[in-house]
């Protein structure tokens, strides 16, 4: 019961608080999020880019390296600074949107139409998601869901993401290729994770630690990579492709003149 109480004192002390907030506020996080995005992104890109492209791309000029370097660098702080900007625009849009919403409802449903109550009430499941009355878990290591530029329940962090990932993220590039392929490694281990927490089995299972089923997960990686890079080379993707045939078609009397 005391944990019940906590919870409504907590929601009740949110709602006071999203209505102090101003639109300044949310416009500073979304400003600092565009600029965090482009810094980050120029910061991790412009070492990575220069050591890749001085090692890998001798066939270049040095021009021609400074110009792909600069591209590369580029287009990362630029994607990660957008997709910061919407991902925050987006919260603090659904956040608004949900407030009215749920403030206005019930006193407005009865003086609308029928085709209006039903695009009210479709736009409130766009908005507010299959979990209505869901708020964000608040313990210790996670911010008040109250403050600029934090999401007001979970619905609207995915939303907001898929949103920023189809408009920023959806069209192709070797950059944003690369990084969908780190993002799904790391969410499958997270996920794999949560499980565990939540006691889904077979993850909650105490034999399967870490330390046992890491040995396993290795043997299976490394064994079906290199299956397909000796059968089917053709369905990786070419700069794994590359750097494996560099490592296992190596010969010390290859004619590098025939290359």
């Amino acid at each position: 019961m005391n944990d019940i109480s906590n919870e409504e004192a907590i929601l009740s002390t949110n709602n006071n608080d999203t209505s102090s907030i101003t639109l300044w506020e949310e416009v500073a996080v979304i400003l600092s999020a565009l600029v965090g995005g482009g810094r980050y992104g120029l910061k991790i890109r412009l070492p990575h880019a220069t050591i890749m492209t001085f090692l890998f791309g001798s066939k270049l000029s040095f021009n021609e390296k400074i110009k792909t370097i600069a591209k590369l660098a580029t287009e990362h702080a630029t994607n990660l600074a957008a997709f910061a900007c919407v991902y925050k625009f987006m919260l603090s849009s659904l956040k608004v949107l949900s407030k009215r919403i749920n403030q206005g409802y019930d006193a407005d449903t009865i003086h609308y139409g029928i085709l209006r109550q039903l695009s009210k009430s479709l736009l409130s499941i766009i908005v507010n998601g299959p979990y209505y009355q869901r708020r964000r878990h608040i313990t210790s290591i996670t911010p008040n869901p109250s403050k600029p530029g934090l999401p007001e329940q979970p619905y609207h962090a995915f939303l907001a993401g898929s949103v920023g990932g189809y408009l920023v993220w959806g069209n192709y590039s070797s950059i944003n290729y690369q990084l969908l392929l780190y993002l799904a490694s790391r969410i499958i281990v997270g996920c794999i994770k949560l499980a565990r927490e939540k006691g889904l089995p077979p993850f909650s299972w105490k034999g399967l630690t870490f330390n046992k089923t890491y040995p396993w997960a290795a043997a299976g990686i490394w064994g079906t990579v290199m299956m397909l890079f000796e059968e089917y080379p053709d369905v990786l993707h070419p700069s794994l492709k590359r750097s494996m045939d560099e490592i296992y078609r190596f010969s010390f009397g290859a004619d590098k003149s025939q290359s």
